[in-house]
């Protein structure tokens, strides 16, 4: 159940900074698709350095707790700057699909990291098990936000004289 509950919480807090950040998912998303490469190339190597640095972590995995920091760093980076939306039905969008693919992206760092119980254990099982579709179509809808974005034309059309 404390599994559960962290997942919820850390993705209502996500939500929370996408929405009132007005971030575009689509900047965001890739964010999370680059920090979940990062964390794939880089967390066993930061683990190593944090135990020769006796730091400890509390009653959380090391290894979990890297994991879900090098995936949610270029992403929370990002909500300081970048596009935005200007509605807020594209805010609550942004926010949802930004904080689910979060969630499916630090599911499996979190199952290692905590100890699930339950329907907690069948919820990050079946997201583990569905992450490939998932993730891909959380990149391609994340591609397609960015190409949605309407940028003004740089010095076309009428002057101000």
């Amino acid at each position: 159940m404390v599994g559960m509950i962290v997942l919820v919480v850390g993705i209502l807090i996500l939500w929370l900074l996408a929405f009132f950040t007005k971030r575009r998912f689509g900047v965001l998303g890739l964010a999370l698709a680059s920090g979940a490469l990062l964390s794939m190339l880089w967390s066993q190597e930061l683990v190593g350095i944090i135990e020769k640095m006796n730091i400890s972590l509390a009653s959380i995995s090391t290894a979990g707790f890297v994991a879900v920091a090098l995936v949610l760093a270029p992403a929370i980076l990002l909500l300081f700057s970048g596009p935005s939306y200007r509605n807020k039905h594209g805010r609550v969008m942004g926010a949802t699909l930004f904080a689910i693919f979060a969630g499916v992206l630090i599911a499996e760092p979190l199952r290692s990291a905590l100890v699930l119980d339950g329907v907690g254990q069948v919820i990050f099982d079946s997201v583990v098990r569905y992450k490939v579709y998932l993730v891909t179509a959380g990149v391609i809808v994340a591609l397609l936000d960015v190409l949605a974005i309407h940028t003004v034309g740089g010095g076309h059309g009428k002057g101000k004289h």
